[in-house]
């Protein structure tokens, strides 16, 4: 029953994959919001685009407003923040169902609460399930969005490793081929080899391994972007520092992450 419990909280965490991403694929996006997330300046982001309106508009405050969650470190604050998130994310699939950033925010922002609730919360919230469900939903809609690669190959990784293979219907082989193509897609994304090294380190086999820890060198040598991929970096930096300093202080910083 423990695994049980636990697994779903993993489950949701594993879609950070998707969060990950460095840019949102729409066709005109409001400037003056783009620009705001791109200085880290994300409350005023999701504002400027939530005015602005649109699917694709409402997915970048979503995507906003759930960097923000992310990266704030109190997790009932962090919790709320991604319920704000939700809320755009829903509107941007309700204006357009057929976009896949909404999906994969949507499923981000459940992932965001599910990382900061207890086990037993998490599983009984549900947030497992409907993340997983989103996730689908947006590779239905685009089988070689790298985004929703990375993240659905974390998702079987991290189940896969703490639930048990097959559990909740997880593949490691999945996982592994996944995130493979999304770093061959995306090989100078910073936000996707970070989350490819921890997801692959984790798993902690040889072939794993090896491909984790050259995704871990990319990201902490790819340029950053933005202020969020900044951030990253900098974790990732202490990431690296903990696997050259040996396999706990590398197995307590995995341990530390949401």
């Amino acid at each position: 029953m423990k695994n049980l419990l636990a697994a779903p909280a993993v489950m949701i965490t594993a879609v950070f994959a998707a969060f990950f991403a460095g840019s949102i694929s729409y066709a005109e996006p409001n400037e003056a919001a783009y620009t705001l997330f791109v200085s880290g300046a994300f409350d005023e982001a999701a504002e400027a685009a939530a005015f602005a309106g649109g699917a694709e508009n409402l997915a970048l405050a979503a995507r906003a407003i759930n960097a923000e969650a992310y990266l704030e470190t109190d997790n009932k604050t962090a919790r709320r923040t991604a319920k704000r998130a939700l809320k755009y994310a829903e509107q941007a699939i309700e204006d357009n169902p057929e976009l896949v950033e909404g999906h994969l925010q949507a499923a981000i922002s459940y992932a965001l609460r599910g990382a900061r609730m207890s086990p037993v919360r998490a599983f009984l919230s549900g947030t497992a399930g409907k993340a997983r469900k989103l996730l689908d939903h947006a590779l239905t809609l685009d089988s070689e969005n790298a985004w929703a690669l990375s993240s659905s190959g974390a998702w079987h990784l991290e189940v896969s490793r703490r639930a048990g293979k097959g559990s909740y219907g997880s593949d490691s082989v999945v996982g592994f081929e996944q995130f493979a193509a999304a770093r061959a897609a995306q090989p100078q994304n910073l936000l996707i080899a970070y989350e490819a090294a921890l997801r692959l380190l984790a798993y902690d086999e040889p072939a794993a391994r090896e491909n984790g820890l050259a995704a871990l060198r990319d990201a902490v040598m790819l340029s950053p972007q933005d202020a969020f991929e900044r951030r990253v970096q900098a974790r990732a930096k202490v990431f690296q520092q903990a696997v050259d300093e040996g396999r706990k202080a590398e197995r307590a910083y995995i341990k530390a992450q949401p």
